[in-house]
């Protein structure tokens, strides 16, 4: 009996040998895999670092190109806005010259009338009317050495000017 035992235990070791043979096999192979996976990874972990590295300098490049056109940006307001003002002060003083002209027509014309004297018929009352000859303050390119172009109330004015005086 000694002997069947020691056989049963020699044929359990042989199994438990070739089980373990077929494992350290399965085991080689896989870490064979993973040995070649890792040169890939490590390809890929190069490759990303590249990417990551241009990807940064795309970013600074882009708040620098930003950061100009903000700047030039910038300035052009700052030019746009010394234009409005100017062109709020050039209405603002065209409006007064404007109303000046107006109010002095106005007076020319109220002397001008025909009074009425106590009988009731109209008399005459000489005007002296001054004439004030104004050039514009600023001539555009467009306008040198062209004869400007009038509105109606200029035109009237000009018209009420030339039948007083």
């Amino acid at each position: 009996m000694g002997e069947i035992l020691a056989f049963l235990l020699d044929f359990v070791l042989i199994g438990l040998l070739i089980t373990g043979i077929v494992y350290a096999t399965r085991l080689h192979r896989q870490l064979m895999g993973l040995r070649s996976s890792r040169g890939d990874m490590e390809r890929f972990v190069a490759d990303f670092s590249a990417t990551v590295q241009r990807a940064e300098a795309g970013v600074r490049g882009l708040k620098l190109a930003a950061r100009e056109g903000g700047d030039d940006l910038e300035q052009l307001i700052n030019k746009a806005q010394l234009i409005r003002d100017e062109l709020n002060f050039l209405v603002g003083s065209a409006d007064q010259i404007a109303n000046r002209l107006s109010d002095s027509a106005s007076a020319a014309a109220r002397r001008m009338l025909p009074e009425q004297d106590a009988s009731g018929a109209a008399t005459a009352k000489p005007a002296t009317v001054k004439t004030v000859v104004t050039k514009p303050l600023t001539a555009s390119p467009a306008n040198r050495g062209e004869e400007r172009v009038k509105t109606n109330a200029e035109r009237e004015l000009m018209q009420a000017l030339e039948k007083l005086g």
